[in-house]
């Protein structure tokens, strides 16, 4: 089954709300009797986590809200999105992070900004 898109609305993330947080998950620590610890990975550590605000009119504003609501299970799915990397977009398969849903402030009268946290597969 094929993922669902970022619908047809802006995706470009604000620079002053834009912030890679990992690039991949912490590893699996273990400490050893003679005072060591060993440090492996573990499967799915290419797991990284950013956190975004994008600037929406108030039509896109509502196409999102829909489709996170809809097509997302209120934002439970995973889906495929064009992630800024710190210098080029790529697509990479996403997931809203725990607590990291959408949460929405209106700017302006015609803007609102949405701010959310992604977990990022193979950032």
């Amino acid at each position: 089954m094929a993922l669902p898109s970022w619908p047809a609305v802006n995706s470009r993330p604000q620079k002053s709300g834009f912030q890679i947080q990992k690039r991949f998950l912490e590893p699996i620590a273990t400490d050893m009797e003679g005072g060591n610890t060993r440090e492996r990975p573990r499967p799915g550590d290419n797991v990284g986590t950013i956190v975004q605000t994008i600037s929406f009119t108030n039509a896109e504003h509502d196409v999102f809200v829909a489709w996170v609501r809809d097509t997302l299970n209120n934002g439970s799915g995973r889906f495929t999105a064009p992630v800024w990397l710190g210098s080029a977009y790529a697509t990479k398969t996403c997931k809203f992070a725990k607590g990291g849903k959408p949460s929405y402030v209106p700017t302006s009268a015609s803007r609102i900004a949405a701010t959310m946290t992604l977990m990022v597969f193979n950032l």
